[in-house]
């Protein structure tokens, strides 16, 4: 009898390029995988890993494997998690998400789907970007909401064998104090606030490698910038005439009185949603109501700012 399990080691080889990301991706060690894999070689008594150099690929045996197992792999997980007819919206949907999503996506699509679609229950899981990704691979979530800055693709780890859909965009204002000289303007430009303190979550992350991205000023000036992980904590900051800010309008709430938010001038003033799920779910009735609601949900959301 052949494992299952031993062909989705393989099938995270092919995946991810070596024995070692297949473990991480899984969340087995690398014996683990090879040892699965061996068992297959004295199965089919063929090799199906040939080494070169530090790395391995697979012998044109291991890829006929991966291309006829792959779907019953699948076959297998749909089993496991998917209602038994793809044309009902029922079942159980476990989808990861960063804060921002949850508050602002995630929690109105389960409001939405508990009125539609009584017979499905959505499981959220705030979490960040490498992690969700990596728990979506192994099985463990169903479905990822996840973002990107500005006109740039994704540089997060990203599994190849996951299918990734753009969700729509969440728009980039400057928050100022309402004190400020440009708290009149309707629009502005990042530059423009150069000479100002600023107030950011940690720069070596994606929402500050963009903001620094703007302007070689706005570099050296986040270089003394107040930092913090919160878009709450942040606005604070602006709140207490400490600081400038960007904050994202998804799930930013209602800003106090003593802050302004003004729409960037950029033209790359935006973050991408994307929606993550595994080819099988991808394919199911569930998979595309959900992603339906998920975008009515962050066109209500840009609708309401």
């Amino acid at each position: 009898m052949i494992d299952p399990v031993s062909i989705r080691a393989l099938m995270a080889v092919a995946d991810h390029g070596s024995v070692v990301e297949a473990a991480r991706v899984l969340g087995y060690t690398p014996p683990n995988v090879s040892q699965h894999i061996r068992k297959l070689e004295l199965h089919f008594d063929t090799p199906l890993l040939e080494r070169v150099g530090r790395g391995v690929v697979l012998t044109p045996a291991a890829m006929t494997l991966v291309s006829r197992g792959r779907p019953l792999v699948d076959g297998l997980e749909q089993l496991r998690r998917a209602p038994l007819h793809d044309d009902e919206v029922t079942g159980v949907l476990r989808v990861g998400a960063f804060p921002t999503a949850v508050c602002g996506l995630l929690i109105p699509t389960i409001t939405r789907a508990a009125a539609k679609y009584p017979q499905l229950r959505i499981e959220p899981y705030e979490i960040e970007a490498d992690a969700a990704l990596t728990a979506l691979a192994r099985g463990t979530l169903d479905a990822v909401i996840h973002k990107s800055w500005g006109a740039n693709e994704p540089d997060e780890f990203e599994p190849r064998a996951l299918r990734r859909t753009e969700i729509g965009t969440d728009q980039l204002d400057a928050l100022v104090p309402s004190t400020h000289p440009l708290a009149g303007r309707d629009r502005l430009f990042l530059r423009e606030l150069a000479s100002d303190q600023w107030a950011i979550s940690p720069v070596h992350d994606p929402y500050g490698r963009w903001i620094a991205s703007h302007d070689p000023a706005l570099l050296s000036t986040l270089g003394h910038a107040f930092e913090a992980a919160e878009f709450q904590t942040l606005t604070r900051y602006v709140e207490a005439g400490l600081a400038v800010t960007v904050i994202p309008r998804l799930g930013r709430g209602v800003l106090p009185d003593s802050v302004r938010a003004i729409p960037l001038a950029d033209p790359d003033a935006y973050r991408k949603i994307h929606l993550y799920l595994r080819p099988i779910t991808a394919r199911s009735q569930v998979a595309g109501a959900f992603a339906a609601m998920i975008g009515e949900a962050l066109r209500n959301e840009e609708s309401s700012d």
